[in-house]
């Protein structure tokens, strides 16, 4: 029995988070994910992640937490911090869960920009700045994934 949940880590959505990324390194548990982000994303990789996921830089700041200025400063190889590392791989695991569920990444797509009665008639999207966002989006997936709706 593994020491990690399900929930935490799934070989497929981590193969789609790699891919959102464009990156090539191994991710076999959660503590991978941990390390990566300790040493940081680049700009690059999260430049890919937003353009697959049609998010412009205004949006990935408000995510990141961080001024769309200094993601335009940054150079390409520039890593970002242990947070915004964090978030960004939140966000890439997100998509590449709701792809799976969806089994299509533009439907996913489409549903995070609509307003969800299940969320307070909020779009997906705007829930994303904040964990407590993210663990809200997370457990909604599982009820689509089980064809419980609200």
């Amino acid at each position: 029995m593994s020491a990690v949940s399900p929930l935490d880590y799934d070989s497929l959505e981590s193969q789609g988070l790699l891919r959102y990324l464009n990156i090539n390194i191994p991710l076999r548990n959660v503590y991978d994910f941990i390390e990566l982000s300790r040493n940081g994303i680049d700009k690059r990789a999260l430049l890919h992640l937003a353009k697959t996921i049609d998010f412009d830089l205004s949006e990935l700041a408000h995510v990141l937490h961080v001024s769309e200025r200094t993601i335009q400063r940054y150079e390409l190889k520039k890593k970002l911090s242990t947070e915004a590392s964090a978030k960004a791989l939140q966000l890439a695991k997100l998509y590449a869960r709701g792809e799976s569920i969806f089994g299509d990444l533009e439907r996913f797509k489409r549903w995070m920009e609509l307003p969800n009665v299940a969320l307070a008639t909020k779009r997906p999207k705007e829930l994303l700045d904040t964990t407590f966002g993210f663990q809200l989006l997370n457990e909604e997936l599982i009820r689509i994934e089980h064809g419980i709706f609200a």
